[in-house]
């Protein structure tokens, strides 16, 4: 993959600003699907940011956890969207799953070389909303030795005609069973949104205000989907005292906030173990996802 010299990683709150001149964008004409390439360089993390991630979660074996390294990687997202060959709005796409994984040790003190690829798909006034999911790798490179990468893919949100809400039917399943084990739950509130967004630099306002999230289709700020990952990184790790190498998880169902959920832990052998954020009240899926971890 050949690309010009790398450019310095833009800051997420200024890029977020930019990202809202995009919504005008209106990607109606057949395209091919295409490949955008990029790279970037950023600092090493801040130690006061480093202790200040540990310190929010509490329980990181993981000098640096993989779901702080995310929040490079979801700059990295966002550079790449504003940018002009990226079709669609950066504000009409949501997060459906990520995966990361540490392929080599993590240097604390070294900055990064950021290779970035976006797959586009095909697109077009007869391509299914459904088939609109751009997946973006982000490869971590230090001191010329590829240490981790990241894999994050989107689903486009298609523009919908106003209409009238009918209220979604109230749903309760049965909690997990069998060697699902409850391991902590959750009080989260508008606060909570609000100190990960200074904490992460993810500023986005579906996150931040009912005003804000509304303009997005959220009657209600949702808690960030990274927020619950970082938690559940914690809660396990604190549990199997191991670092963790490898996530890989898949966001089901958006968080309205205020929220009380519940993380429950199942461990399927030596070094992997899956895990689920769910409803206290309802028990469904929030999240769902698999961890790794050194043996």
């Amino acid at each position: 993959m050949h690309v010009d010299t790398p450019i310095t990683l833009p800051n997420l709150p200024g890029m977020f600003v930019r990202s809202l001149f995009t919504v005008a964008r209106k990607d109606q004409e057949a395209a091919e699907a295409n490949v955008l390439n990029a790279e970037f360089s950023a600092p090493a993390f801040p130690a006061e940011l480093v202790q200040r991630y540990h310190d929010a979660f509490g329980g990181f074996i993981s000098p640096l956890p993989l779901t702080l390294i995310y929040c490079l990687a979801q700059r990295v997202h966002l550079a790449q969207m504003l940018g002009e060959h990226f079709p669609w709005p950066a504000p009409g796409l949501v997060h459906v799953s990520n995966r990361i994984e540490q392929l080599q040790p993590l240097d604390p003190n070294e900055g990064f070389h950021l290779k970035a690829s976006i797959q586009v798909p095909a697109r077009g006034p007869k391509v299914s909303p459904r088939r609109l999911r751009p997946v973006f790798t982000v490869e971590f490179w230090q001191s010329e030795q590829h240490v981790a990468t990241c894999i994050s893919e989107y689903q486009v949100m298609p523009k919908q005609p106003e209409r009238s809400r009918k209220p979604k039917e109230a749903k309760i399943v049965d909690a997990p069973a069998g060697d699902w084990q409850c391991m902590n739950s959750w009080q989260l509130d508008a606060q909570t949104s609000r100190s990960y967004a200074r904490l992460s630099g993810d500023f986005n306002p579906i996150h931040l205000h009912p005003l804000l999230s509304r303009w997005f289709g959220f009657e209600q700020p949702i808690i960030h989907g990274m927020y619950m990952s970082a938690r559940a990184q914690a809660e396990i790790e604190r549990s199997m005292k191991q670092p963790i190498t490898a996530i890989d998880v898949t966001f089901k169902r958006p968080v309205p906030l205020p929220a009380n959920v519940s993380l429950w832990h199942c461990q399927t052998d030596e070094n992997t173990s899956k895990y689920q954020v769910c409803g206290a009240e309802d028990n469904l899926q929030r999240l769902e996802g698999t961890v790794t971890w050194a043996v």
